[in-house]
Formats: C-alpha cells, sequence, structure tokens
C-alpha cells in the first residue's frame, strides 16, 4: 500500500461516486457552454449518431452515482468524445488526471456562479447600511479568491 498506508484502490462505491463527479463536471460544463439543460435525448443522440446505445437507466446511474456502476469503456469513450469533447480517459480511468482544459473551465465556471452571487447581492441589498454591504463584498471576495 502507498500514500500514507491507505490504499490507492477504489471501492467499486467510490468509483460510481468519483464517475458520477466527474460526470456533473461535464454537465455543469456543457450546460453552461450551451446555454441550456443537458437532456437525455441531446446525449442519446449524440451517442446513436456514433452506434452507440444508452439507455435512460444506464445514464441515470452514470450522473447519479447509482445502480451498477458502469464499465461499458466504448459507452464511457463515446460519452467524454462525443458529448463533452473531452479525452475517454477522464470518464474510463478514474485514476487519470483532470485535464487542463477541464480544470480551466471548471475554475471559469465557479467564477461566473460567484460573480452572479455578487452580483445578485448588489442589486438587493439596496437598502442595507455601507457597513454591512462592505462586509458582504469582503466575504464574498476572499470566497472568490479561495479564502476560508
Amino acid at each position: 500500500m502507498a500514500n500514507g498506508g491507505r490504499s490507492v484502490f477504489l471501492t467499486q462505491q467510490q468509483k460510481k461516486e468519483k464517475l458520477a463527479d466527474r460526470m456533473g463536471i461535464l454537465v455543469d460544463i456543457w450546460e453552461s457552454d450551451n446555454n441550456t439543460v443537458l437532456t437525455y435525448p441531446h446525449v442519446e443522440e449524440a451517442l446513436s449518431a456514433h452506434g452507440i446505445q444508452l439507455s435512460r437507466t444506464r445514464w441515470s446511474y452514470l450522473i447519479n452515482g447509482t445502480g451498477s456502476l458502469v464499465t461499458d469503456q466504448e459507452l464511457l469513450k463515446g460519452i467524454a468524445e462525443f458529448v463533452f469533447k473531452v479525452p475517454a480517459t477522464y470518464l474510463s480511468d478514474l485514476y487519470s488526471e483532470t485535464p487542463t482544459d477541464v480544470e480551466a473551465r471548471m475554475e471559469f465556471l465557479d467564477h461566473m456562479r460567484k460573480l452572479k452571487v455578487k452580483n445578485f447581492a448588489a442589486r438587493n441589498l439596496g437598502e442595507t447600511s455601507p457597513e454591512i454591504l462592505r462586509t458582504i463584498t469582503k466575504i464574498i471576495d476572499a470566497s472568490m479568491n479561495g479564502e476560508e
């Protein structure tokens, strides 16, 4: 065992959760890029154009981390490449690193979400004292900078 005496191997449940986390990240990025919700028909259409079949149930397993672990390499490769346009290894090899473009897009999306919160607060806190507005601004800015 490496890693300070801890096992470097993932359990089946951890694999399901990690795959669902990666799927969630990709869905968030896709929805942001396309300004619409990613639905099963979008995914099914992209895959079927390449001869890959995906049931609604299996799609649910993938994005929710429930049911049996999806290990079909052709399916995972197809979802990565044809739906999300990322390297297949991001979904097919759960020990792989996050691709730099995915990481950059995640950081950008996180920043945009924080800016939306800041703008929302600025629009809706008009009757608040200047001290409270400054405190809220400092908290949001600290959060945006990764501070606790």
